[in-house]
């Protein structure tokens, strides 16, 4: 068996309508605080964020799943500050193709690309108390769970917690030497 194609591409214009698709999908309605958008403000943050860690002006970052060709996820790194040295991460995939490991591979590779800048010390990501998938992606890539925001979400119109996960530069590097030498 082999295995699938899996690439980060950059974001483009072209990508908006499939994003706009995974956004409404029960799916990600039921697992994610999705505020509406409409399909000019997508566009607008697809202008905005880059897809090249490094572009020295970038606020935020922004790439496609890519998966055999097809446009399945989207993985995204905003908020950053240089001087602080952090980014919050998110991701989202299209029901289709959740559950069978491409989002931990696909934000493992950006977690790859962020991690390249030498300022960059703490990703963060938030996930919803009953999503456990995005908790399990967590895990298995090294971040800590270090908090919990209550009533932070409305997701569905119901008041949710946020999990808040960290992973340092000193985390993702011994966990990157680990697998280099295939020490579990």
């Amino acid at each position: 068996m082999t295995t699938p194609d899996l690439r980060l591409v950059p974001a483009l214009a072209e990508h908006v309508d499939v994003w706009m698709a995974m956004r409404e999908e029960p799916l990600a309605r039921r697992m994610l605080p999705l505020e509406p958008e409409t399909r000019e403000g997508l566009l607008e943050r697809l202008r905005e964020a880059s897809g090249d860690v490094t572009d020295p002006n970038a606020k935020g970052f922004r790439w496609m799943v890519e998966l055999d060709g097809r446009i399945i996820g989207t993985v995204a790194a905003r908020d950053l500050s240089r001087v602080q040295g952090r980014v919050e991460l998110g991701y989202m995939l299209s029901s289709a193709y959740v559950g069978r490991g491409l989002g931990t591979r696909a934000v493992a590779m950006a977690l790859e690309r962020l991690f390249s800048l030498p300022f960059l010390h703490r990703v963060w990501l938030g996930t919803s108390g009953h999503n456990l998938a995005s908790q399990g992606l967590a895990r298995k890539l090294g971040f800590t769970l270090e908090g919990v925001m209550r009533g932070h979400y409305v997701i569905n119109g119901q008041r949710e917690d946020q999990q808040v996960w960290g992973l340092l530069r000193p985390e993702w590097e011994a966990r990157r030497a680990a697998r280099a030498s295939n020490v579990p």
